[in-house]
């Protein structure tokens, strides 16, 4: 009943965040345009992506939640993943866009009405603080909140330089700011993404976890007396909160019983250590044809 009390909640605030969006953008994009400030133009279209990326994330929550079947034996967790990697990508192809057209007009700065550029550029920013606020405690579960989380916090931060930008304009008729400002939207996007995309991929990829050490769970299982030797060592992600493993493990020959001793603290080291929380450990009494990765305890020593 928690999970989904919090679980309900967590889509109520992704639903508030979407709404907040579709705010910002229709209120940036019509100042973008009537002021003529590219700026303004480029947080709008980062806002659109968000409104969009922040709907994927919430059918995307929603999908993780259907129960696995025989065609989908891990059930749907790893479309979190997929969104997760769509939504950073779609972030990457936008900042490098704005920056392409900010390029065009450091040649040739045009005129910009700074006043509702900047009363435009507050409301942003504000709508933006309240929907990061509404995402930051989703934004340490999983990785596809915290892409969504990503997107809005890069918006507000945006939507300050626009507000100084705007200041400077309005004041000091600086009009070379706002492509110069578009610029470094456009890179500070590119940046920001880039994480999400790789660990994404290295998801999707089956690569090894961030932050763990192959060499180190090696030594973690082979420091158990039983253990003679490991071979068929893997360690990947299900999605960003489900770490999998699987390794043959060969052990003294002993009763079934003991056994399940021995893979039940393996298991309780794995998740102590590496918050590994879906091992899958194959006893053997001798090593099979085709090891793959062999790992012999004495030789660790």
């Amino acid at each position: 009943m928690a999970h989904e009390h919090n679980h309900s909640l967590s889509q109520k605030k992704m639903g508030a965040a979407i709404a907040l969006n579709a705010v910002i953008f229709l209120v940036e994009i019509t100042a973008g345009l009537l002021t003529n400030s590219l700026a303004l133009v480029s947080d709008a279209l980062h806002n659109l992506s968000d409104f969009f990326s922040l709907i994927l994330s919430y059918l995307g929550a929603k999908v993780t939640l259907w129960d696995s079947n025989h065609k989908k034996t891990y059930g749907y967790v790893r479309v979190e993943i997929f969104v997760a990697f769509i939504n950073s990508v779609s972030l990457v192809i936008i900042g490098g866009f704005i920056i392409f057209e900010a390029f065009k007009r450091l040649s040739d700065p045009e005129p910009v009405i700074g006043l509702w550029m900047l009363l435009a550029a507050v409301t942003g920013f504000v709508a933006n603080v309240l929907a990061t606020l509404l995402l930051r405690n989703e934004a340490e579960h999983d990785l596809n909140s915290k892409s969504a989380y990503l997107h809005l916090l890069t918006d507000a931060v945006e939507s300050l330089a626009v507000i100084i930008i705007g200041g400077l304009i309005y004041w000091l008729n600086w009009n070379i700011l706002d492509p110069i400002i578009s610029v470094i939207i456009g890179i500070f996007i590119i940046k920001s993404a880039w994480n999400v995309v790789m660990e994404a991929v290295n998801i999707l990829t089956e690569g090894t976890p961030k932050g763990i050490d192959v060499k180190e769970v090696v030594k973690v299982i082979s420091s158990l007396p039983e253990v003679i030797s490991i071979h068929h060592l893997h360690v990947w992600s299900l999605s960003s909160n489900i770490k999998a493993l699987s390794a043959h493990v060969v052990i003294k020959d002993t009763l079934i019983s003991e056994g399940n001793d021995v893979i039940n603290r393996i298991g309780e080291e794995l998740e102590h250590k590496f918050k590994i929380n879906h091992p899958t450990i194959q006893l053997e009494s001798c090593e099979c044809e085709n090891q793959g990765i062999v790992v012999n305890p004495n030789n660790l020593k």
